[in-house]
């Protein structure tokens, strides 16, 4: 784990500096709207009423929709604070945020970022369309940020340990003693003596064949 902070980190804390209060306040106000569970917001009674009717909600399950939006943009932001908390101590530790809450953090964010920007697309409100890409790009842009910097310093560890297990591997094939040269086997003694008294018999049977080879039936001489 590095010990400094690259551009990814610090990026994401500035998106979640944003996203914290902006989208807590905008759950809150939902939350504790007196009119209409905070329908005056353009943007979250669009999404309540995609949403209901996409899952083909009656009238009084439009409220309900509406709270669990409201719920999920407060946990979310609730989550942007807590990854400010961690870039906090990060930066006073001299470490790197840890890698699972900033997944965390940008998955919900992702995920809830898809869900308001669907039913604005689909009402093709040019403002709300607006606020909502744009919202999204920022999104989009740290995890992307913060995936190629992931995807450069796994490079970099990787050939690093290549370049260290290189020198290391041929210090241990150096020190591995060669086998001493061992001695023939009394296997291998025995099959070339053999070898030898067969090719010493050949001419000396020869010999005998040329001596007496008339008085000796041709039968039991060997044709070579």
């Amino acid at each position: 784990m590095r010990s400094n902070l690259y551009l990814g980190p610090v990026n994401f804390a500035l998106v979640s500096a944003y996203f914290a209060p902006a989208w807590g306040r905008q759950a809150l106000r939902v939350l504790t709207s007196p009119y209409a569970n905070g329908f005056e917001d353009r943007a979250h009674a669009v999404a309540a009423i995609y949403f209901r009717d996409v899952f083909d909600l009656g009238l009084a399950s439009l409220i309900r929709v509406s709270e669990m939006l409201a719920g999920l943009k407060l946990v979310i932001a609730a989550a942007f604070a807590a990854y400010l908390v961690e870039f906090v101590q990060a930066l006073v530790m001299r470490r790197e945020p840890d890698r699972q809450t900033v997944d965390v953090v940008l998955l919900l964010a992702l995920a809830a970022a898809v869900l308001w920007i669907l039913p604005v697309l689909k009402l093709g409100d040019p403002h709300l369309i607006r606020l909502q890409a744009t919202q999204f790009l920022l999104l989009v842009g740290a995890a992307t940020v913060i995936m190629i910097e992931r995807h450069i310093e796994d490079s970099a560890q990787a050939r690093a340990g290549l370049s260290m297990a290189a020198p290391v591997g041929a210090a241990l094939v150096a020190a591995v003693p060669s086998p001493p040269a061992q001695a023939p086997t009394r296997g291998a003694a025995a099959g070339r003596s053999w070898l030898r008294g067969v090719v010493q018999f050949r001419p000396s049977f020869l010999w005998f064949r040329r001596l007496y080879g008339g008085a000796l039936p041709r039968r039991f001489m060997p044709r070579w």
